[in-house]
């Protein structure tokens, strides 16, 4: 419940607009836990799973009820007037008035108790849900933000792949022109440049897909790119804190939400299962009753009788069809398939926290070697072009290296966004993640942090 807090305190404070100027990712976020449809949903769905807890709780508590009735009521007596003397038929009109109250106590009911914990465990699984899908929430926002980021970023590769094959192709005719160059090489360079020009249009529809993604998180129309703060030159890595496997493992196994709401599953399984073979004890209640009639029939017109009653009452069942054994049966089974869904979970999560441990871990090195990667690449392709126009180099090894730079290019930009993805997945698996996580994230995309974007708001 502490942790579900936390995220209630996230949708309540409330951060300033979408700018029409920029967007970053905190306010990317914060658009999403406003508009995210899933993220109502789960809002919803919570509100609803909360109620169990005190649905479960009135089969414990007395319940009482009241009733009254009252009507005009004609009567017909046939009968003799006297000892064995004629009949004659009397009608009688009068107001029957019935009205009474019962308050009911359970004493002892295994069922109302089964009930009880089936609504407490209810709850749990839905707080434990919450949480899931409250991380998650930040999890999405920052892979649409990044896919879109991506996207752009190879939009600039390709063109730039595509441009620089464009003006190696005006270098090919030109030289060809002039007697020192073959129609091969700008046959060739030819057909690499419409190559590109056709993964240019594959990625601006991509570019396009990832903007539609976002605007259906956040529910905020992204008109220009340029609204969209990109990755910041200085890219920051964070120190993995514990830098051990096992303590992270040991971590989701007491925090991890799917784990949480698993195990609150079979604590739902295992007292349905309750309530269906309590069908076969008894139960115990006091009962409280008291009764006012007037007029009520016609041997009581015009008279009028209070009851008062306090007792118990012993309910045994005794047969029932057969419906008590097949509950019985079909809630065991049921039992058994959550204990199966919980080690399922188990492995589940075990196995994408070892995942995203080893990419967080392996992203530093990485990300510095395709830094080098790119240096190296961006003077490859510039020497290239000097040793063509000194005729050292034919047209093919340029184009060649302006592949190599654009991959390199890309791939850093990816490596990058998916350290970020990385790091977030780690925690969300360990059930830790929290909305300074993602602060931590945005500092990369130039965000402010939520503490900075009240201060602004109190300002204005």
């Amino acid at each position: 419940m502490k942790k579900l807090g936390i995220w209630l305190a996230c949708i309540s404070f409330g951060l300033q607009p979408i700018s029409a100027n920029a967007i970053d990712l905190m306010q990317a976020y914060d658009a999403a836990l406003r508009n995210d449809p899933e993220f109502r949903m789960a809002l919803k769905e919570n509100e609803a799973g909360q109620a169990n807890r005190r649905i479960g709780r009135a089969a414990l508590l007395p319940q009482a009820s009241a009733s009254f009735y009252q009507a005009p009521t004609n009567s017909q007596i046939t009968g003799p007037a006297f000892l064995n003397g004629p009949g004659i038929t009397t009608n009688r009109s009068y107001i029957a008035d019935n009205a009474g109250a019962q308050i009911r106590q359970p004493l002892f009911d295994l069922e109302a108790l089964a009930r009880y914990r089936y609504g407490n465990a209810q709850a749990d699984l839905s707080d434990a849900r919450f949480v899931y899908r409250s991380q998650d929430l930040l999890v999405r926002v920052l892979q649409a933000y990044v896919d879109l980021l991506f996207a752009q970023d190879q939009l600039g590769f390709v063109s730039a792949e595509r441009d620089a094959k464009l003006e190696q192709l005006k270098a090919n005719e030109r030289m060809f022109k002039l007697g020192e160059g073959t129609k091969t090489d700008t046959l060739e360079t030819l057909a690499s440049y419409e190559m590109s020009e056709a993964q240019v249009i594959e990625v601006q529809n991509s570019l396009e897909v990832a903007k539609r993604k976002l605007e259906s998180i956040t529910g905020t129309p992204i008109t220009s790119m340029k609204e969209v703060k990109k990755l910041n030159a200085q890219f920051i890595l964070q120190p993995l804190i514990p830098n051990v496997y096992d303590m992270w493992k040991d971590t989701a196994m007491a925090s991890s939400p799917e784990i949480r709401a698993s195990s609150h599953n079979i604590e739902v399984a295992r007292q349905e299962y309750q309530r269906a073979i309590s069908g076969h004890s008894p139960s115990l209640a006091g009962v409280a009753s008291w009764n006012q009639q007037k007029g009520f029939t016609v041997s009581t017109i015009n008279q009028n009788t209070n009851t008062t009653a306090i007792g118990l009452q012993l309910m045994i069942p005794i047969f029932s069809g057969g419906e008590v054994s097949a509950r019985s049966t079909q809630s065991r089974a049921n039992l058994e398939k959550a204990q199966a869904e919980y080690d399922a979970t188990l492995n589940r999560v075990t196995l994408e926290l070892q995942k995203q441990y080893d990419a967080v871990v392996s992203s530093n090195k990485k990300i510095m070697a395709l830094n080098r990667a790119v240096e190296s690449a961006t003077e490859l392709t510039k020497a290239m072009r000097k040793s063509v126009q000194g005729g050292q180099r034919i047209n093919l090894d340029v184009l060649i290296a302006d592949k190599g730079l654009a991959t390199a290019q890309r791939d850093l930009a990816r490596s990058k966004y998916e350290y970020l993805i990385a790091t977030l997945k780690l925690k969300q698996q360990a059930g830790v993640l929290t909305i300074e996580d993602l602060e931590k994230v945005a500092i990369n995309f130039g965000a402010k942090s939520i503490e900075q974007y009240k201060l602004d708001s109190a300002i204005k």
